[in-house]
């Protein structure tokens, strides 16, 4: 789904729900300037997972470190995706771990990510709604002091387009 639409959110939520222990990383962070930094970051967080099960791995921005291999030309991107593969395969046995990636650009993920095993599933997670916009303004006004005159109605439908994110910002 788009930036700002609550995907960070959800598995969190997720997580939280089925008491798992969460670990939540951005693509970009996981790059490492030296040879076999990144695979070994990843190593380590399937890691962490594995020795605190029920874990929930979340991926932000996956497409940034898993971009499809043959239009890639750097050698770093496509070790990753190699590595990630090899976890994600390994995982059958490592009990109670659960890998959630988000992505606004779902098309240019690696095509063996995809298959059945890995991530297998695909919610997509659009902007909200007039009504979703009214729920989520009703969320963030929740604890503030609203003159009476204010209408959240009125508000969610002058603000088409926005995500949750830009509409906390508003409230703010």
């Amino acid at each position: 789904g788009p930036p700002g639409t609550g995907k960070t959110l959800l598995a969190k939520a997720v997580a939280g729900e089925t008491n798992s222990h969460f670990t939540a990383i951005s693509g970009p962070e996981i790059m490492g300037k030296h040879y076999g930094e990144s695979e070994e970051r990843l190593r380590e967080i399937f890691k962490q997972a594995e020795t605190n099960t029920p874990s929930i791995i979340f991926i932000d921005e996956i497409d940034s470190i898993a971009p499809k291999r043959d239009e890639v030309t750097g050698e770093v991107e496509k070790r990753i995706v190699s590595q990630l593969l090899t976890l994600m395969d390994g995982m059958k046995s490592r009990g109670k771990v659960i890998v959630i990636a988000a992505t606004n650009r779902p098309d240019s993920i690696d095509p063996a990510l995809r298959r059945p095993g890995r991530f297998d599933r695909q919610i997509s997670v659009p902007l909200p709604s007039l009504k979703g916009r009214e729920e989520i303004f009703k969320v963030h006004t929740r604890k503030n002091p609203l003159s009476e005159n204010v209408d959240l109605n009125i508000l969610a439908r002058n603000t088409p387009g926005f995500s949750g994110a830009e509409i906390e910002n508003v409230v703010n």
